[in-house]
């Protein structure tokens, strides 16, 4: 049987100063925190936030125009999200945790760990994007442009397939059709900011990984055609305390549709990361 780790239930939100949604888990340091991707919100982490609670205090939270927190400005900079999760670490009162992102939230926890390294113990990108073409850059481009101006997020089908690629027993199907409420649900400008944002990033990191302090293990799916494995393989070799690893037989969507195998490679990293740290 697939371990998928929850029952789907949403976390409990609380929220910052600053309107910002997010979850406590967990009684003690150290502190983990997880940032989600597009369309998505804290709720996508369910499965890691059972598993590490145990060992760690494990804050989730919705970016900006996402799950319940304020919308950002009509043109966002990466810097408006890094600045609302280093409101809400104060809020929390962590002055050093590790961190783990997902697509979008990958770029997030980067720009994060490059503008506050002495708050970054270690760092996780999961199925991030890093110098992409011309072409590719401006297909994605053109669809954030797309959701802005209609207001619609529109059929979410192919990206469905692409994110879950081979993904179709009865339990990955439930999961699937979450995932496809929580995009149905979504604000169009949240996402199509965030989106239009995201199109435009991959390349801020090109002249800045080495200087990327805090270990750092990126981690992607070989099925995933956009996030590929050569894109995190270079990141890792550009940063001084990189390395990388590619799951064979997973997409886009891994740590949320195979939780188990990609959770035991973060928590082994996680402690080898803290053994150095201290």
């Amino acid at each position: 049987m697939i371990d998928l780790g929850t029952d789907l239930t949403p976390l409990s939100r609380k929220f910052a100063a600053d309107g910002s949604a997010y979850t406590v888990s967990g009684a003690s340091l150290p502190a983990l925190v997880f940032i989600h991707g597009v369309g998505m919100n804290a709720d996508v982490w369910q499965s890691q936030v059972e598993h590490f609670s145990g060992s760690y205090q494990v804050i989730t939270y919705d970016f900006l125009g996402h799950g319940e927190s304020p919308m950002p400005n009509d043109n966002p900079t990466l810097d408006d999200y890094v600045e609302q999760l280093n409101r809400l670490v104060e809020h929390v009162g962590l002055s050093s945790f590790s961190l783990v992102g997902h697509s979008m939230g990958a770029l997030l926890s980067v720009a994060f760990a490059l503008k506050y390294p002495n708050k970054v113990q270690s760092l996780i990108p999961i199925n991030i994007v890093f110098n992409r073409t011309q072409s590719e850059q401006g297909r994605v481009l053109q669809r954030a442009e797309q959701i802005i101006k209609s207001g619609e997020i529109g059929n979410t089908d192919q990206t469905l397939k692409r994110w879950f690629a081979g993904k179709n027993s009865a339990q990955e199907l439930t999961k699937i059709t979450k995932i496809k409420q929580w995009l149905a649900n979504a604000s169009p400008y949240g996402y199509g900011r965030a989106y239009r944002l995201f199109a435009l990033s991959d390349k801020a990191f090109v002249n800045q990984l080495p200087l990327l302090t805090p270990p750092v293990l990126y981690l992607t799916g070989d099925d995933d055609l956009n996030s590929t494995p050569g894109m995190s393989e270079q990141m890792a070799e550009l940063t001084p305390n990189g390395e990388f690893f590619s799951f064979t037989g997973e997409a886009h969507m891994m740590a949320y549709i195979a939780p188990k195998k990609i959770n035991a490679r973060i928590a082994t990293f996680l402690a080898e990361a803290l053994q150095k740290h201290d």
